[in-house]
């Protein structure tokens, strides 16, 4: 007789939930990088510091911020902390050049106060490499408060009712970009970013689940606490699980190949668009997998994936002129429908097909299945999940092929 542990896996959801955990930041690297990003603004904002006149502040943006942070594929890579220094000033202050070097100096200062390299370069931001054990590196982009000036923006093009929401777009700011023409004159006419209000609109995607996962967050925690004063980071939704397992499966897919792999941002707006508050990661990966790519429009024959706080702003902008970056990211999206659709429609759990194991991790995935598995269980599953893959192929053929015969809408491979 096999007992079963409670703690061990009961459905595809809790095999998902597993991987997705181990593919997650771990809390202590999440406080380190966190402790390590304030750090820098104190020293920012130093009495000493030629910028503290106009109190900087860092906060995180990408995917720190989204709550959909990967671990690095590899222990030779780094988390990649994307943070913005936002300085309490207007143009007539700076040129997008004065901004970037002052901001520049207090950060190299600061790395030379504690021992670490120059910071580099890039085109709109500093990097700040830590030392190897830290295993991230941070991308400071500094910026000014610019929310008139895109929601003027977004009026001009005729988005009346995005313009007006300030919860979307009341913290727009404006960026450096040292490839423009006006980059060293004084300019009303900066590059305009808004980390903050693709954020809002992002949670507003999951705001059910969300606030059901800090309901349970402290109900776990026995404490008496509203969802407002819960951190978004201590918890995760079904849609922020999903996106990291297809972000895993893209990094796995395009491994040596890393120009052409679909990017983030990508993906991840259209996996907010296509979910549909689904309560399980399976649920979530099922809507999303089947009409992501409806949220793709073609305007005068170009791919266009809308930002969603600036529809003007093209997030395929990179597809055009560079078939092969649209064409990975179809090819991406008809492997993750097959890999994902195999193991959904699976009536075992326990049965991980070959083509996810590979495009998860080969070791990553008996790692966890191992841990997550009755041990009677385990030794059993990887031979019977080789010895049903020609079955299993055919399946997912046929559901590739309705999804084309029926369009996105339909869910070939939902349970019966």
């Amino acid at each position: 007789m096999t007992i079963y542990d409670k703690n061990l896996a009961k459905s595809h959801d809790d095999i998902l939930e597993r991987m997705a955990e181990a593919l997650d930041i771990p809390p202590s690297k999440f406080e380190e990088a966190s402790n390590r990003y304030h750090a820098i603004g104190n020293w920012l904002d130093r009495p000493e510091s030629e910028i503290a006149q106009y109190s900087p502040a860092i906060s995180p943006q990408g995917s720190f911020l989204l709550g959909t942070v990967t671990r690095p594929f590899t222990d030779t890579e780094e988390y990649d902390v994307d943070l913005v220094c936002r300085l309490e000033a207007t143009k007539a202050d700076f040129t997008q050049k004065s901004l970037k070097e002052a901001v520049g100096r207090e950060v190299a200062l600061y790395a030379e106060a504690h021992g670490m390299a120059d910071p580099y370069e890039g085109r709109r931001c500093w990097t700040l490499n830590y030392a190897a054990g830290a295993q991230f590196h941070m991308d400071i982009l500094p910026a000014l408060p610019d929310a008139k000036h895109y929601q003027g923006v977004l009026l001009e093009k005729g988005f009346r009712a995005l313009a007006s929401d300030a919860g979307l777009t009341g913290h727009a700011i404006a960026i450096t970009d040292n490839t423009l023409p006006n980059y060293a004159i004084a300019s009303a006419n900066w590059p305009l970013s808004n980390p903050s209000g693709y954020a809002a609109w992002f949670r507003n995607r999951m705001k059910a689940r969300l606030d059901e996962a800090k309901l349970e967050f402290a109900k776990r925690a026995h404490i008496s606490a509203s969802v407002d004063q819960i951190p978004d980071h201590k918890v995760k939704t079904p849609l922020q699980r999903a996106i990291q397992l297809l972000k895993r499966h893209r990094d796995c897919m395009f491994v040596g190949e890393c120009e052409f792999r679909p990017i983030s941002i990508i993906i991840t707006t259209l996996a907010a668009h296509a979910y549909n508050e689904e309560p399980t990661i399976a649920g979530a990966l099922q809507s999303i997998l089947t009409s992501m790519d409806r949220y793709i429009e073609y305007r005068e024959g170009v791919a266009w994936v809308e930002n969603p706080v600036n529809p003007s702003e093209n997030f395929a902008d990179k597809w055009v002129g560079e078939s092969k970056k649209r064409a990975s990211f179809y090819t991406w999206l008809e492997q993750a429908r097959r890999d994902f659709g195999l193991y959904l429609r699976a009536s075992n759990y326990d049965e991980m097909p070959t083509e996810l194991r590979k495009n998860l991790g080969e070791s990553f995935v008996n790692r966890i299945m191992k841990a997550a598995l009755p041990a009677s269980i385990f030794g059993t599953s990887a031979i019977a999940a080789t010895a049903a893959s020609a079955n299993d192929l055919r399946r997912a053929e046929h559901a590739i092929h309705q999804i084309h015969q029926s369009g996105s809408q339909s869910k070939p491979w939902a349970k019966a």
